[in-house]
């Protein structure tokens, strides 16, 4: 009588009855269940299974070890993303530009299970990795994309849905040291005159003037009468507004740098105070009188307007202008080159503009109010004189 029963050999090894060989170890007991923790996989060899049975142990050991699962990249990255969601350090703009990164790797793997992505896969998918319509990303965006990819896999691990992180070999494109932005990219200093000579009657002018000042477009957007002093001349950032999913939310200025308080220079101040005598008669006409917390960017109701609604707005001007189609955010550069130009240290320029060290060619240190305003007649010069 033939004894058909799989035969066992060492490391929970089993020989079946069509000649493969299944592997079975006793790793321990899981933590929760406290059941045995027993995975299985059968192989064309002993030496095979053998090899399998060692590299479950050895992940057992170290608590790196995960149990199969269908779990896929998808689901992966939403546990990820409600655990930035509910952390109080992560902002909601962040979070949404988390979403955004993802959507290239959704579309690629997004149902892929997660234990089934390969570094050599991973690597491909990073070097072919297009829009939706096919064109290809700019650096910054293709980094970010990889980046958050990383960071969903990074989370896989610590969760032990995943024993290895497969996207260690990824190598994103190297973010551009900013010293100074390209000639495209920034407007000269008689460029950004035009501009504001072309929006002077403009209700937002304040807010256009405030950009050429190099104030980030979430800032302008943050701003209530209440920050600034048309008195003294002063204005203070002390929040910002983003725009997060279509929805405009307040938020806390970008970084800790970017809060700050700066002098205003006497042109840009004169437009600002036109601008809230012109806010105060529209408000006054429509019964509702302009409130110290009320916002400069707001429409003529009074009611706040859509921090995309005010990209679109400089875009339109720009073409009425006739100026070279810099973007929005690039006004900042503008600001940054023509007070790098004009001679100012490189950490007033930093502080005026909330920058990172990255941005400039020095490490920050303190700014006094005397080099800021020192940095204000510069400005006062290079645009002819005072305006009344």
């Amino acid at each position: 009588m033939t004894d058909d029963r799989a035969q066992y050999t060492q490391d929970s090894v089993q020989k079946l009855p069509s000649g493969k060989w299944r592997a079975r170890p006793t790793l321990g007991r899981d933590p929760k269940t406290g059941e045995a923790v027993r995975p299985t996989k059968t192989f064309p060899t002993k030496t095979a299974a053998r090899e399998w049975v060692k590299e479950q142990r050895r992940q057992w050991d170290s608590h790196t070890w995960s149990a199969r699962s269908d779990r896929t990249f998808n689901e992966c990255a939403d546990h990820w993303l409600s655990v930035r969601d509910a952390d109080p350090d992560v902002s909601a703009n962040t979070c949404r530009a988390d979403r955004e990164s993802l959507a290239y790797s959704r579309r690629a793997f997004g149902e892929v299970n997660v234990q089934r992505l390969t570094p050599a896969g991973l690597v491909d998918w990073s070097l072919t990795v297009t829009s939706r319509t096919g064109e290809p990303l700019a650096a910054s965006t293709r980094r970010r994309a990889i980046g958050s990819v990383q960071q969903v896999l990074r989370h896989a691990m610590r969760m032990r849905w995943i024993t290895f992180d497969p996207s260690s070999e990824l190598t994103a494109p190297k973010q551009r040291e900013v010293v100074a932005a390209e000639a495209d990219d920034v407007w000269t200093p008689r460029q950004m005159e035009t501009f504001l000579e072309s929006v002077l009657e403009h209700r937002l002018a304040g807010c256009f003037a405030l950009s050429l000042l190099g104030l980030r477009r979430e800032e302008v957007a943050g701003l209530r009468w209440s920050d600034l002093d048309l008195v003294l001349g002063e204005l203070r950032i002390r929040q910002a507004r983003v725009d997060v999913n279509g929805v405009d939310v307040i938020v806390p200025p970008k970084t800790a740098r970017s809060v700050r308080d700066l002098p205003i220079p006497e042109r840009e101040l004169a437009i600002l105070r036109r601008m809230h005598a012109g806010h105060r008669r529209e408000r006054l006409a429509l019964g509702s009188p302009l409130q110290p917390t009320d916002l400069l960017l707001v429409g003529i109701d009074g009611s706040p307007l859509p921090v995309r609604r005010y990209t679109e707005l400089f875009r339109d001007r720009r073409t009425r202008a006739g100026l070279p189609p810099v973007l929005l955010r690039n006004l900042r550069h503008s600001s940054v080159s023509r007070m790098r130009a004009a001679g100012v240290p490189a950490d007033v320029v930093a502080a005026w503009h909330g920058h990172s060290e990255r941005m400039t060619t020095a490490v920050y240190g303190r700014v006094t109010d005397d080099r800021l305003k020192a940095a204000v007649q510069v400005l006062e010069k290079a645009s002819g004189g005072e305006w009344t």
